[in-house]
């Protein structure tokens, strides 16, 4: 894909489907918080498009699908409330924008397939959808103005503190989602209005209270809902690498004509890249719904359905796990240098079975390309190890005193494998190597 081969037609649909959009709007609910992240939006509009039956969608019928996905995806705490806040305010903006119509208290009917699909493409696309969604609003209650003047770098901090304090008195005027004049709440509405329009604007940031940090520039991790900090245990990390791809020579391009000032672009870097998160949202809604029974009662087929199911959901995880080591790593096994591509194992660290979650399972970096005779030697972390500090191989007592494999202890690989996400996947491979070996030496 390149800029010739880009659509933006869509880009003008958006804006000229916008145009009804107000804070006075009562139908859905306009964007308030980063529960309404750009990457919040992307994954319940995939989810939604996927459980769509022709054009409706059942809220009530899919909630607990939604929730074991969304824990997933933002790594959430079992039975937290983020999961299902976010399945719900992510409908109630698509409800706002008029992609979906709310029938009744849990049916929806799909207003926008082309713009639905639009968001599910590209996590980058999502933020597109909010930014014209954002930008319409404000232009149709007539608070874009504004803003652009708040943009101006020679205002005086008193100048910027009275353009706030219209766009607030327009807001407690118009929006229908302030109950209390004068809360914290109201004034958030505010907050991630000028955040979502900053990002790309380079505007300056303002908090909640409404006070102005010159200092702080607003960046992806503001717009961004699946950031450290935010409901996750300490303990687990967040699947968010499409953070750090996001393109934002991509999204200029696309939004040239609706930004406040003329925007440059690389027209080389305007490819969004492919992401482990995007991907996994995909395989793990496949994995959901593998574990739909059919409607039988015969408990031999019941298993044999499971047992067919599970094979698929294997083969799709080693799959997409294989595709991304091979795209992404040197061929070429970093233990002995062995280069026969078709003979390169694509092998876990920490194993399949022990992974905690879909991410791990195909994250390229739970992986090395190993040859058939190392690629057993690192199974299970039983016989050999990679430190996840310095990159030396340490071999258990038998493999170190054998005549074929001796030879590698304290042998380094290169440092590139190791100075990235994967020392993450080693540490646990060093940790389960030092107790299968003190297990060894107990016997």
């Amino acid at each position: 894909m390149n800029k010739e081969t880009i659509n933006k037609e869509i880009i003008n649909k958006m804006i000229q489907y916008f145009k009804v959009l107000t804070l006075s709007k009562e139908e859905g609910k306009y964007l308030s918080d980063k529960a309404y992240g750009y990457d919040t939006i992307f994954f319940i509009a995939k989810f939604v498009e996927r459980n769509k039956i022709g054009n409706n969608f059942n809220k009530r019928e899919h909630r607990q699908r939604a929730i074991e996905y969304i824990e997933d995806i933002f790594n959430l705490s079992p039975g937290t409330a983020g999961a299902v806040n976010y399945y719900s305010e992510s409908l109630n903006l698509l409800e706002f924008a008029n992609i979906i119509k709310k029938v009744n208290n849990n049916n929806y009917i799909i207003l926008n397939n082309e713009i639905l699909n639009f968001i599910c493409q590209y996590p980058e696309n999502a933020y597109i959808f909010i930014y014209l969604l954002t930008y319409s609003t404000m232009k149709n209650d007539g608070i874009l103005e504004l803003y652009k003047k708040l943009y101006n770098r020679s205002n005086t901090e008193e100048t910027n503190k009275e353009i706030i304090n219209q766009i607030y008195n327009i807001f407690n005027k118009k929006s229908v989602s302030i109950q209390t004049k004068g809360s914290n709440w109201s004034k958030q509405l505010l907050k991630y209005t000028n955040i979502i329009l900053g990002f790309i604007n380079n505007g300056i940031y303002f908090a909640r209270t409404l006070n102005i940090n010159y200092r702080k520039k607003i960046t992806i991790y503001d717009i961004s809902l699946n950031v450290e900090g935010t409901r996750t245990p300490n303990d687990l990390k967040k699947k968010n690498d499409y953070i750090l791809k996001f393109s934002m020579d991509y999204v200029k391009y696309m939004l040239e004509g609706y930004t406040f000032e003329t925007v440059t672009y690389d027209q080389n870097k305007m490819i969004p890249e492919e992401t482990i998160a995007s991907e996994l949202a995909g395989l793990k809604l496949d994995i959901i719904d593998s574990k739909v029974e059919p409607n039988v009662t015969n408990d031999f087929d019941k298993k044999q359905f499971v047992e067919d199911k599970m094979k698929t959901r294997n083969q799709a995880v080693q799959r997409e796990f294989k595709k991304r080591l091979y795209e992404n790593n040197p061929k070429v096994c970093p233990i002995c240098g062995f280069a026969f591509s078709k003979f390169l194992i694509a092998s876990h660290i920490k194993p399949y079975a022990l992974c905690d979650n879909t991410y791990d399972a195909i994250n390229q970096y739970n992986g090395l390309l190993l040859c058939p005779n190392h690629d057993k030697l690192f199974e299970s972390a039983k016989y050999m190890t990679i430190d996840s500090s310095t990159g030396v191989i340490k071999l258990n007592e038998e493999a170190r005193n054998s005549k074929e494999y001796g030879m590698l202890e304290g042998k380094k690989v290169d440092m590139r494998l190791i100075n990235c996400e994967r020392t993450h996947y080693l540490r646990w491979h060093n940790q389960r190597f030092l107790e299968n070996n003190a297990a060894t030496d107990a016997n």
